[in-house]
Parts: structure tokens; sequence; C-alpha cells
């Protein structure tokens, strides 16, 4: 009797169990034909474009305002370009002076000794022209001479050729004119002191007379 009893028991907890499970399906049936029945809300915004109309002076005055402003980038372009030009410049001629500077740095210590080199010339010259002239001072005299003028020679300082050549006012400066017989125009007659080249310039001029 107890047997029966527990298996009739068990039998109505199966049925009670399928009829719950029954119910919670058709319940989720339920939800999802629900969800299937609602329509779907799209998350997109949709814009409306918003035009502005505006009159003729609005747009006049934005059109001149735009030259206006196409002028002064077209000025600003053209001084940009002006200091770039200038700076350029002064560059090569910065690089120049610095060149000639190394090029030409004894120029002005050569330039102060041609007097000095005058003065041993003309003396040499006198001692040789005198009879009762002591050897010695001449002797004395030619040795500082030479010495003097291999210390030009060392520097590149040379001697411009100067009577029977045609004057050159790059070269020469003439203190006369005269006519001479036989000798054709602008050519240099006599040397009254000399000139000096130190490499590529002029270090004095010649002084000279030229023939008309």
């Amino acid at each position: 009797m107890e047997k029966t009893k527990k298996s009739t028991e068990e039998k109505q907890n199966k049925i009670e169990s399928n009829e719950d499970f029954k119910v919670e399906i058709s319940k989720e049936a339920l939800n999802k034909s629900e969800l299937k029945k609602k329509p779907i809300k799209s998350s997109k915004k949709k814009f409306k474009s918003k035009e502005k109309s505006i009159s003729i002076k609005e747009y006049q005055n934005i059109e001149k305002q735009l030259e206006e402003k196409t002028i002064a980038c077209e000025q600003l372009n053209d001084k940009v370009f002006r200091i770039a030009a200038e700076f350029a410049n002064y560059k090569k001629r910065s690089e120049k002076e610095i060149q000639d500077f190394h090029k030409y740095a004894g120029e002005k210590i050569l330039k102060a000794f041609l007097p000095v080199l005058d003065d041993l010339e003309r003396a040499i010259k006198h001692e040789n022209n005198e009879d009762n002239s002591e050897k010695t001072d001449t002797d004395g005299s030619k040795m500082i001479y030479k010495k003097v003028k291999k210390i030009f020679i060392e520097h590149n300082v040379e001697v411009i050729k100067s009577e029977g050549e045609p004057f050159d006012p790059d070269l020469h400066h003439a203190v006369m004119a005269r006519e001479e017989e036989g000798v054709e125009p602008d050519m240099v007659l006599e040397e009254f002191e000399k000139g000096y080249k130190y490499k590529d310039r002029v270090l004095r001029f010649t002084k000279v007379v030229v023939s008309k």
C-alpha cells in the first residue's frame, strides 16, 4: 500500500512540473511575439538643411573683403621675396668681404712699407752717382733693399710696368702730359713713382708722364 501511494504522488509531481514548464515556455514565447510586433526605432537623426539667403549688398561686401585680402596677401608675398633676396645679397657680400679680408690681410702693412722701399732705392741711386761715397754704405743699403724686396715678392707684391707701355687708368696715375716726336698719344713716357700690385689688387698707382 505504501509503495502504491508513493508512486501516485510521484506521478502527480511530474505532471505538475510539466505544467509549470509549459507555462514558462508559453510566457517566453509570448514575450518574443510581443517583441516582434513592436516597431524598431531608428537611432539615426534626421537633419534638415537650413538655407540662408543673402542680399546683393551683402554679397558685394563679401566680394570686396575677399579682394582686399587677396591684395594684402600679394603685397605680403612680395615683401617676403624682397627680404629673402636682400638677405641672399647680404650673405654673398659678407662672404666676399671675409674672403677678401683673408686674401688681402697684409695689404695695409705692405702699403706702409712702400715709402721705405722708395727711400732705399733713392739712397742707392744717390750713392752710386757720387764718386767719393764709401762702398760699405752702398753695400749696406743694397742688402736692406734686397731683404725688403724679398719680403714683397714672398707676399705676391710686384712692380707695375709703366715706361713704354700704353696708359692704363686702372694701373697708372697721370701727373703730366707732353708731346713727344715719334711717340703715339697715351703712351707712358716717364715714371715719377713706382706702382705696385698686391695679388690682383693695385697697392699703389704708378705716377707717370703721358704723351699727347
